[in-house]
């Protein structure tokens, strides 16, 4: 992700134990947009649970991170197993010079465009389109559903901390990705709502 703000206390194998888990048919939806044999570049790749459960997939996957320790576990977890097409950066996902353009055939982001401040969204979706034909992206879904799912989710995002929750308020008040890519001209082909409506799979061509 782009310029994450500092270091979280649960950033590497703490949130591969917490949070990866509840995203795990997030991961499944994912793999399902996904040609075999293709090349994908994951934005705000976080442990590298996307690229791992995509390791039997893909023919070249890269994950980039500018959470240190996110970055080293999934380098070291990468390492371990032996999984050569598989390169972590740690970096600004929005500036991938060294990647031309068309690199990939698809780029993901997971969970990243709500995190961020509001003037970064469009520099990563930029660097997304430049990167890759399609684009697969993941966030909450705007409105949040009613009920107890949209007074939980805020709450949580609360924990996260301050500049967090600023960043989330400012995405759901712009009106999340749909507003985004409208502003952009990108329509989008596919979408598949998941976890109560809460979230939503966009796929972008």
């Amino acid at each position: 992700m782009a310029k994450r703000q500092g270091g979280r206390l649960y950033d590497g194998w703490l949130y591969h134990l917490v949070v990866d888990p509840a995203l795990a048919r997030v991961r499944r939806l994912v793999r399902d947009q996904v040609r075999r044999g293709s090349a994908l570049i994951d934005m705000g790749c976080g442990t590298g649970a996307l690229l791992f459960s995509l390791a039997d997939w893909c023919s070249e996957l890269v994950g980039v991170e500018s959470s240190g320790r996110m970055w080293a576990y999934g380098s070291r977890r990468a390492k371990a197993l032996g999984l050569n097409e598989m390169r972590f950066v740690h970096g600004d996902a929005t500036q991938l010079d060294t990647y031309p353009d068309g690199s990939f055939d698809y780029a993901s982001a997971t969970m990243v465009f709500h995190e961020m401040e509001a003037k970064q969204r469009l520099p990563l979706l930029e660097e997304m389109r430049r990167l890759a034909r399609t684009l697969i992206i993941v966030d909450y879904r705007v409105p949040l559903p009613a009920g107890l799912s949209g007074i939980f989710i805020p709450l949580i995002e609360g924990l996260a901390g301050r500049d967090h929750y600023r960043h989330f308020r400012s995405f759901i008040d712009l009106g999340g990705l749909p507003a985004l890519l409208m502003r952009q001209g990108l329509p989008v082909q596919k979408e598949i709502q998941l976890h109560g409506s809460s979230l939503h799979l966009l796929r972008v061509g």
